[in-house]
């Protein structure tokens, strides 16, 4: 089996993707094809043994396309075709926009490749802060108030954001790993805030922020067509809210340990994991973040990550090995594919022949 891994991209998170993608090629033991997507959105094929650090390097002289409607890719040198290779199942490893909104999800569908990952019209909704909890709201999921804030808002935003109190956070709509987050106290702030968040996406979230909070994590996937729930993390931040360093950069030592959560919490976190899996249509594995109100025990689904950051490995370790992992999220991509290809994709109308019945006027 071919499996082709699919990482980096045009987005502000491009340098999680490649370490992503440099974790996760552990997970699979097929024949092994790895895709990098330059900062320019150029697909290259490069080494299954290059380390993050290798790309900042390494020359890339074979180019990638995916060939519409083959199931495959074609290896590219100058304007000559090396070499087509066709793909079982692509894992889609890209973080934020042109790859983790539904980018890479349409070029595989377009290719006719299986994939380890959510669809187009999911991803895209999940990518979205604000269509995210729309969405939420909409199953009745429980949420933080927010409001959506554009460029034409900023002139007043006090009187736009007049539903929420301070403090207040802000994120661009559509990026992760807490870039472009902020906590704001007051009108100056959340200006400024603003400002900085509309750098990164059109739109912004304004979002009720709690005081005195704990963050959890669960992820989910199907196996074998069933829909599992992970084990209930707990991550902890010396900061007011879960910075980039916080998750990329900083060391454990210095970190205060995390506060302990009640067997009903842990089961409450995991129903939502799995309604919220199986409600929005997910593929592949996800991790939903939490937010818990200290103060009044409230649980608040903050956001949905459907290529969460090492593809999450770490909430089943224990449950899976890396290869097993690896090998339940291919054998589902591509289980998953197959029962897609059973439906009808093409209707022969006779419209275009004259044959089909279309009257004259």
């Amino acid at each position: 089996m071919n499996v082709m891994i699919v990482y980096g991209g045009k987005s502000c998170e491009h340098d999680i993707s490649v370490i992503t993608a440099c974790l996760a090629k552990g997970y699979f033991k097929q024949n092994l094809y790895s895709v990098y997507i330059d900062k320019t959105n150029r697909a290259y094929f490069v080494g299954n043994d290059w380390t993050p650090r290798s790309h900042l390097f390494k020359k890339l002289t074979t180019s990638v396309c995916f060939l519409s409607g083959e199931g495959a890719i074609a290896l590219v040198r100058g304007k000559r075709i090396l070499k087509k290779v066709p793909i079982d199942v692509a894992v889609n490893c890209c973080h934020g926009v042109n790859g983790e909104d539904g980018c890479i999800a349409a070029m595989c569908q377009m290719a006719g490749i299986a994939l380890v990952g959510s669809d187009i019209a999911s991803s895209a909704v999940a990518m979205d802060k604000i269509l995210t909890k729309r969405m939420l709201r909409a199953l009745d999921m429980p949420v933080l108030p927010g409001v959506a804030v554009c460029a034409s808002d900023i002139d007043d935003l006090d009187a736009h954001i007049s539903q929420l109190q301070y403090p207040v956070i802000v994120k661009p709509s559509r990026l992760g790993s807490s870039i472009g987050v902020c906590k704001c106290n007051n009108s100056a702030e959340l200006s400024a805030a603003v400002g900085a968040a509309l750098k990164y996406d059109v739109k912004a979230l304004c979002e009720q922020a709690l005081t005195d909070f704990t963050e959890l994590n669960c992820a989910a996937m199907r196996v074998a067509g069933t829909v599992r729930v992970s084990k209930v993390d707990v991550p902890v931040t010396v900061h007011d809210i879960l910075t980039f360093a916080d998750k990329y950069q900083s060391v454990d030592a210095f970190l205060p340990k995390p506060p302990q959560i009640s067997a009903e919490l842990t089961a409450n976190v995991q129903t939502l994991t799995r309604n919220i899996y199986e409600n929005m249509g997910f593929g592949g594995v996800i991790r939903v973040d939490y937010l818990v109100d200290n103060t009044t025990g409230k649980l608040y689904v903050n956001e949905i990550n459907t290529t969460p950051g090492s593809l999450a490995y770490g909430l089943w370790e224990g449950e899976f090995s890396r290869t097993q992992y690896g090998e339940a999220l291919t054998d589902q991509a591509i289980a998953d594919y197959r029962e897609i290809q059973q439906r009808v994709f093409v209707y022969e109308s006779g419209v275009l022949n004259g044959s089909g019945g279309v009257k004259k006027k």
